[in-house]
């Protein structure tokens, strides 16, 4: 065995240094073992006396279990067979000796063995070998219910003690000593402390002035003063308890520290004297309130002399014990890591703002002026005049007659782009002896004037793209940053039911059940178990359970351990659609998609790319494909229409091209509707009888960067049966749509397809124009299952 070899191996090393030193000599660890060996041994003496019920007394077993094989094990053997020879007498005393030896050597004999290392095994071993042996013993006396329950008590005492009783040793054992205690240890190390004060109460002096009672009515005062009420009731029951079992009598010391420990925890910061004055006022209520069952006076002495050590108890010692008892504010993890992404957001969006407003100041100052017209004439005539021998008489003799020539012919070069012979007056040209190389220059400095114009203008225009960008992703980092800080508002009420559902079904999952910032109820659910709730019909138990229509949100990527219900919207959209792409192309330059968000938002989109074919195709489908993105990630249209045109005209000034954007947002929980258009067709309202046309000025997006490029917007609102029709500009034909507008006018209750297919055969009847066609017709309803 291990243990035996480690033991042999220490005598052999103690044997060898006393034959050549002649003396024994203890190191720090065999003097820090030595200790530990006493402890357990006084520990094992003072358990061994800890009785219940009047005579039965499992504690000393508890700690022999916990002690294990080894010199611990040993030491607690030692003393608790000391205790209870001295406590409980031979006769008694020898059955707990006997039951504390056998615990040994079944720890001495499974050392090696797995089972031993498992948590259950020695105290089922306590258990079992104080059976064995209190049932040989109790079985001479026979045996009564009130024998039987007592019996049974104790030998679920002794496992239970040895299971705690390893608990409160383990942060030694396992080399612990610097980690915090766990709750576990530290109520194992009070069912210690509470066991050994048993053996104490038993302790008298004075005449009836018991040790442990005083011991006791000084761990409440000290438990209370340090974490309050709680702490101070439940060490009143727990020691109260023990008090009663010792006695055999009424539960009258659990009530009696109990109610102490909670009058003293009510007023422990208003500091020691209060404290301990509410203790002694509460404990002789209590004795007062049992006067008729015998007074009990010696626990006013007891207390008063518990409350005079409280006051004399030094601080640190206070502090010590207010470190084990009260227990930390638990920390929302996950709120403190969503504050730390806000902060971090909104730093990101603060140091972007800075960055456009620097820009912006630096791009709108004044720039060096080197595109004045009159200077092409000195450029000119610095490159063809300086040589000639009219120099003098041109430039400084007659100068004013020269400024007044090169001045009249400015004015129609400019307005053609180019010099001629007869911008010029006759005196000028004749006089002039290099007249045609002098408007060849004049020609040629017009054409840079125009380049670098036209240079600056691309480039300003890219700067305030640029900053613009800038300015824009400011502006949704610090959306997203408010989003993150916006308190959400929980539904305990839903959340528990919607908990004890899942308990019934058997169902591991945590859910959470909220509204979102717009009032609107979310369930997130996770956990392990989930695949029941994926059914087809979860979402219509669930809204039945919390009486909220639900609609279970498709997650991207999806997650096996995560489930996202959110609140149905009242509303519905019925669509159609019919293309048409133009005679003579493969495929059609319009692109369109329909999406709904998790708030309810339903996004309806419509791209035509400039020209037909491949080419108008790829330039509508990226621009459809890029704003989804942004729309789905939560970002306003508006914001998302900026940034894609800003991004449309920094790719066109390479490729070339445009695209027009036609985007209808609609609400399906309140009806309100937006309209937004870069360069689009008209999109058509019908409500009732009557058909609104919405139109734009704005050019396509791509045409204009910076700051102009806005988009048309047109905002209303729409009731059930009204409908919105979007087309592209191959279908209506611009103005000349007084036809498109009765067909929808005249549109009641058939199929929105159905009518956009008519829409497009009509408009290749009337022969609109050699375009691609695309028409999307929306009716708004009600939904019939929708709570009010």
């Amino acid at each position: 065995m291990a243990t035996k070899d480690t033991l042999r191996a220490r005598a052999a090393r103690m044997r060898e240094e006393m034959q050549e030193t002649g003396r024994l000599v203890l190191r720090a660890p065999a003097l820090v073992r030595g200790a530990e060996c006493t402890m357990r041994f006084l520990l094992g003496a003072v358990l061994s006396g800890a009785e219940i019920f009047g005579g039965y007394a499992p504690f000393g077993l508890g700690l022999v279990a916990a002690s294990g094989s080894g010199l611990d094990g040993f030491a607690a053997l030692v003393g608790g067979c000391f205790g209870y020879l001295t406590f409980q007498g031979f006769a008694d005393g020898l059955r707990y000796a006997a039951a504390a030896i056998l615990i040994f050597s079944v720890a001495f004999a499974f050392y090696d063995i797995r089972p031993y290392r498992q948590v259950w095994f020695m105290p089922t071993a306590a258990a079992l070998m104080d059976g064995i042996t209190g049932f040989v013993y109790l079985s001479d006396g026979g045996w009564t219910p009130e024998s039987v329950i007592f019996f049974a008590t104790e030998v679920l005492f002794a496992g239970a003690s040895a299971y705690f009783y390893r608990l409160a040793f383990s942060p030694w054992t396992d080399n612990r000593e610097d980690e915090p205690l766990t709750l576990r240890q530290t109520v194992s190390l009070l069912i210690l402390a509470g066991t050994s004060l048993l053996t104490l109460s038993r302790i008298t002096v004075l005449g009836d002035l018991s040790l442990g009672r005083t011991a006791a009515a000084l761990a409440v005062m000290l438990c209370a003063g340090a974490g309050g009420i709680g702490p101070g009731a439940t060490v009143g029951v727990a020691v109260g308890i023990g008090m009663d079992l010792a006695s055999g009598g009424l539960p009258f010391y659990a009530m009696a520290y109990a109610l102490s420990g909670v009058m003293a925890g009510i007023f422990h910061r208003q500091g020691r004297f209060v404290t301990a004055l509410a203790y002694v006022l509460a404990n002789a209520v209590a004795v007062l309130w049992t006067w008729n069952m015998g007074a009990q006076i010696s626990l006013l002495y007891e207390v008063f002399i518990a409350s005079v050590l409280f006051l004399l108890t030094p601080e640190r010692a206070v502090r010590q014990v207010r470190s084990l008892l009260v227990r930390q504010t638990r920390q929302d993890t996950q709120s403190k890591a969503r504050d730390y992404a806000r902060q971090r957001l909104e730093g990101t969006a603060q140091a972007f703002r800075t960055l456009h407003d620097t820009l912006r100041t630096q791009f709108s100052g004044p720039a060096p002026n080197d595109n004045d017209t009159a200077a092409i004439f000195d450029r000119a005539a610095s490159r063809v005049c300086k040589n000639c021998s009219l120099q003098l008489a041109c430039w400084q003799r007659d100068y004013v007659t020269t400024y007044n020539a090169l001045n009249d012919a400015l004015a129609p070069m400019l307005e053609r782009g180019r010099g001629e012979g007869e911008d010029f007056p006759a005196h000028f040209s004749n006089r002039c002896m290099k007249f045609p190389q002098f408007l060849s220059a004049v020609n040629e400095e017009l054409a840079a004037l125009y380049c670098r114009r036209q240079y600056k203008a691309r480039l300003m225009e890219s700067r305030s793209a640029v900053c613009r960008q800038y300015g824009e992703l400011a502006t949704v980092l610090g959306a997203a940053a408010a989003e993150l800080s916006a308190e959400l508002s929980p539904d305990p009420v839903r959340e528990r039911r919607l908990r004890q559902h899942f308990t019934a079904l058997g169902v591991e999952a945590e859910p959470a059940v909220f509204y979102d910032q717009a009032g609107h109820l979310r369930l997130e659910i996770q956990g392990p178990g989930l695949q029941p709730l994926r059914r087809a019909d979860t979402a219509e138990k669930l809204s039945n359970l919390l009486g909220t229509s639900l609609r279970m949100v498709e997650e991207l990527p999806p997650r096996r351990d995560r489930l996202v219900l959110v609140q149905r919207e009242p509303y519905q959209a019925l669509a159609g659609v019919a293309a048409r792409k133009k005679d003579g192309e493969t495929v059609s330059g319009d692109t369109g998609t329909w999406f709904k968000r998790e708030d309810g938002s339903l996004f309806v989109l419509l791209c035509d790319g400039m020209g037909s074919g491949p080419a108008a195709h790829r330039e509508s489908s990226e621009a459809v494909r890029l704003l989804e993105e942004f729309l789905r990630a939560g970002v306003e249209p508006g914001e998302a229409l900026h940034t894609l045109s800003a991004a449309l005209a920094l790719r066109g000034e390479a490729s070339g091209g445009f695209t027009t954007i036609d985007l209808l947002h609609l609400d399906l929980f309140t009806g309100g509707a937006a309209v937004y258009k870069y360069g689009a067709a008209p999109t058509y309202v019908k409500k009732g009888t009557t058909v609104s046309r919405f139109t734009g000025a704005s050019l396509p997006a791509g045409l204009t960067p910076g700051e102009g490029a806005a988009p048309d917007v047109s905002r209303f609102r729409l009731e059930p049966g009204d409908c919105v029709l979007m087309v592209s500009d191959g279908v209506a034909g611009g103005d000349r749509d007084t036809w498109l507008r009765e067909k929808l006018r005249s549109f009641e209750a058939g199929s929105p397809k159905e009518l956009t297919r008519v829409l497009l055969d009509e408009s290749v009847r009337r022969g609109v124009g050699p375009d691609d066609r695309t028409a999307v017709l929306l009716r708004l309803e009600r939904r019939e299952e929708a709570n009010a």
